[in-house]
């Protein structure tokens, strides 16, 4: 059936893994950890692996390598088979798969890791990796298949990725330190120093737009790198910020309001799960736990 694979001499797997990782470190110097053995058996090992398939795998661009259209396929073939061969050699051993879960920070601190437990009591044979990454990175990776799953906004998924919804993600007022506060969220951001994400990201450039529109401006006192540290910072300090709802979990027992407000619907955002279905097909593993991270993982 595969006599026509190795009727001819360059196809092996330590020649797969060696293009597997320097693909996943861009270039032959980082993937050899600058060890000049090492640099020259990986160049030579890429160049047979290039004479036996008989295209081009790698380029050079500038200081790196980028792959070529036969390269990108040839890495997401290798690296399927290699993690399917990892979980049998593990199988066979009886030591536990690895899940890799990936999502920005406000889904994995106030949406995966409380329901971590019944998730591990439903896989008990499974390493959970939980990766906090933006959006783009998590498609990319979902694509070339080196991460089993995403939690991202619906809107983002495309071929060949699947999904399967979670929830909507619906955004909240927050003000501390006022148990008598007004309702009034325009008065709020106008009167109260906001804490918001640093930057010029799309959240932030929204919420700016939305409320200049109303002629109501935020007054920005503290910025933050993300949604968990401006909720830290609620606790102690007097101010007010626009965070995702599922953050009221944060501020059981505390002085912290939440407010809800017809004025943030407009930031709802529906989020699924996602995953590749050639990584589902390959690994079994994959499959039951999506199965059962979309039951669990309702909100």
């Amino acid at each position: 059936m595969f006599r026509k694979l190795f009727q001819e001499a360059g196809l092996s797997l330590e020649r797969l893994h060696t293009f597997c990782l320097v693909a996943g470190a861009g270039g032959v110097t980082r993937a050899a950890g600058g060890d000049p053995t090492k640099q020259s058996q990986f160049s030579r090992q890429i160049k047979e692996l290039e004479a036996y398939f008989g295209v081009e795998l790698i380029r050079r661009n500038g200081r790196g390598l980028v792959l070529t259209g036969p390269g990108k396929q040839l890495a997401g073939i290798v690296r399927e088979h290699l993690t399917a061969l990892t979980d049998f050699k593990s199988e066979c051993d009886k030591q536990p798969l690895k899940i890799t879960v990936a999502g920005g920070d406000s889904l994995m601190y106030w949406v995966i890791l409380p329901r971590l437990a019944r998730l591990k009591k439903r896989l008990p044979n499974t390493i959970f990796a939980l990766l906090n990454l933006k959006t783009a990175e998590i498609l990319n990776r979902l694509k070339d298949g080196t991460i089993d799953f995403g939690v991202v906004r619906e809107s983002e998924i495309s071929s060949p990725l699947k999904s399967s919804p979670l929830g909507i993600m619906s955004h909240s007022l927050f003000v501390s330190q006022q148990s008598n506060a007004s309702s009034d969220v325009e008065k709020i951001l106008c009167e109260f120093p906001v804490a918001a994400l640093e930057g010029d990201g799309s959240f932030r450039r929204e919420l700016t737009a939305a409320f200049h529109k109303r002629r109501s401006g935020l007054n920005v006192q503290l910025e933050c790198s993300s949604f968990p540290l401006i909720a830290r910072a609620l606790k102690s300090h007097k101010a007010a910020a626009i965070l995702p709802s599922i953050a009221r979990c944060e501020f059981g027992g505390s002085s912290v309001a939440e407010i809800k407000t017809p004025l943030l619907k407009r930031f709802d955002r529906r989020v699924v799960l996602a995953w590749n279905t050639r990584v589902s097909r390959i690994r079994a593993v994959v499959e039951k736990a999506r199965l059962v991270i979309s039951e669990e993982i309702r909100f």
